[in-house]
């Protein structure tokens, strides 16, 4: 398990948005993201980032205290030690306050030619 440098989330939300602040669940800790931009009303683009420096056992998006939060698409860029940077983009869902989406992904395995 590598330790988890910086991740950086945009979030494209759908038809249903949510007034926000956007949180993530770090090892069952709730925190909001820094150097926020943009916003997550319908048809709007979030981004959002935080330095953790830690191993990540767990990494969740939370969804909102009412309602429900429609994301098209999220993209999650991760910069972890000792790795090259990878991101991963995870397909369109719905979030409300009874539900998170996992959004920690171990690297890419190496590759090499035979």
């Amino acid at each position: 398990m590598p330790r988890l440098n910086t991740f950086k989330v945009t979030i494209e939300t759908g038809d249903q948005g949510t007034p926000g602040p956007v949180l993530f669940n770090f090892n069952n800790h709730t925190l909001p993201f820094e150097n926020v931009k943009g916003g997550t009303a319908a048809g709007q683009t979030f981004e959002g980032e935080f330095e953790v420096n830690s191993f990540a056992h767990s990494l969740t998006l939370v969804g909102p205290e009412q309602g429900e939060w429609r994301l098209e698409k999220i993209t999650v860029d991760y910069k972890c030690e000792s790795l090259e940077p990878y991101a991963v983009t995870f397909d369109a869902l719905t979030l409300d306050a009874a539900n998170q989406v996992n959004i920690w992904q171990d690297p890419p395995l190496p590759s090499f030619a035979v």
